[in-house]
């Protein structure tokens, strides 16, 4: 029996590293149990196929992680304590775990399901350390994933990306951020704005060559948001297009080029939405209030298509990377700018970009992907904006007034 678990754990610990170094779709059985030393007979002894092992890894994960946050779980400090040791918890349980971390980021293209519950079993643990007269004014469960995206990124960043050791001096801004927002005086008050009618007729090309290398995006922006990178073949791509398959190579080199192209043409679309909605708004908070919404009338109308930004990362490292890099630079220079016209209260601008941004993706990722909303709730956006404009403190004075 020992031996049998022995090997198990052998065969599991190997297909981590072969996942993490090829990705789940380009990893297989025979690859496992070469690298692990044994039959492949023998693995499917253990596992009934590579699903299966993959599946169990972010499990490991999930409730690994769920386990160490229900261990460090305190009611005794007051709000902001509590709710920021369990992101302290959140961020150390992924320190010592970047291996199981990144098979677990990968799992929302592979196990939907699995994904879902993983969000909900830890915001439910934030909402346990909020008050429960926040339920009269505030959208709970929203709340929570917003406060969980303060740190989702610091934490990518930070941790996996630049592989830091030691990111206390970000957690006090994520701290700072949860306490108190980014409104510098508490006098902003957000609101909701109507969702902007964005033309996306298909530009008028002067040549045919760019009307066809348009219709290969648009058709591998469909295809990759359906199936996945991986499982999208190049000749779906071209049949999509209505172009033969030797037209694609006239085009791009390869898959991954293309997928390269749609990332940037999503940044753009993003960027430019965002200029429509912010145009002639010089209050900061302002322009964050409208931001956060067309962001997020954005993510609805995209659907499946907004995975492939998230995907890139584990496609080509680089080319997901510098989706977020890019977004985060013009991000971080309209905060800085907000606080030398003292809108905004003066914290670190680029850690505060990347917090806006984790709280937009990961409350958008609630309602657009694992709910499934076709509609967005206006008491669930101004609950995020009242976290983003004035931190939890704010939000707690607001209860407590009866306002």
């Amino acid at each position: 029996m020992g031996k049998g678990k022995d090997t198990r754990g052998s065969i599991l610990r190997t297909a981590l590293k072969v996942f993490r170094e090829r990705r789940y779709d380009n990893s297989s059985i025979n690859e496992i149990a070469k690298r692990s030393g044994v039959s492949t007979s023998l693995v499917y002894y253990y596992f009934a196929n590579k699903e299966e092992i993959f599946k169990e890894l972010a499990v490991t994960y999930r409730d690994g992680l769920e386990q160490e946050i229900r261990q460090h779980l305190s009611f005794e400090g007051d709000l902001l304590e509590n709710v920021f040791s369990i992101l302290t918890t959140y961020k150390d349980f992924i320190k010592s775990h970047k291996d199981l971390y990144d098979i677990f980021r990968e799992v929302e293209f592979v196990e939907k399901d699995l994904i879902r519950d993983y969000y909900y079993r830890i915001t439910q643990l934030i909402t346990q350390a909020l008050p429960k007269d926040f339920s009269r004014l505030y959208d709970v469960e929203s709340l929570s994933f917003a406060i969980l995206g303060s740190i989702y990124f610091v934490v990518i960043k930070n941790l996996i990306w630049e592989n830091k050791n030691d990111i206390t001096y970000e957690l006090e801004t994520v701290r700072d951020f949860l306490d108190k927002g980014i409104d510098i005086d508490g006098t902003f008050t957000p609101f909701i704005v109507p969702e902007m009618q964005i033309e996306n007729r298909e530009p008028d090309y002067v040549s045919r060559g760019e009307r066809t290398k348009y219709h290969l995006l648009k058709a591998g922006e469909k295809l990759f948001g359906e199936k996945g990178f991986e499982r999208t073949q190049i000749a779906e791509i071209t049949s999509e297009a209505g172009v033969g398959l030797g037209t694609f190579y006239i085009y791009f080199e390869s898959k991954t080029e293309l997928l390269s192209e749609i990332v940037k043409e999503v940044s753009h679309t993003l960027r430019k939405t965002s200029r429509i909605y912010q145009d002639d708004l010089t209050d900061r908070r302002a322009v964050e209030n409208v931001g956060f919404q067309a962001f997020y009338h954005l993510f609805k109308n995209m659907g499946p298509a907004y995975r492939i930004v998230r995907e890139a990362e584990f496609v080509e490292r680089d080319i997901g990377i510098w989706y977020y890099t890019r977004l985060a630079e013009g991000y971080t220079k309209g905060l800085i700018q907000g606080m030398e016209d003292n809108h905004i209260r003066p914290m670190d601008p680029e850690v505060l970009a990347y917090i806006l941004m984790g709280v937009s993706h990961t409350t958008g990722i609630k309602w657009f992907v694992l709910d499934e909303c076709k509609k967005i709730n206006d008491d669930s956006v101004l609950t995020v904006l009242e976290l983003v404009m004035h931190g939890l403190s704010g939000m707690e004075r607001k209860v407590r007034n009866g306002l």
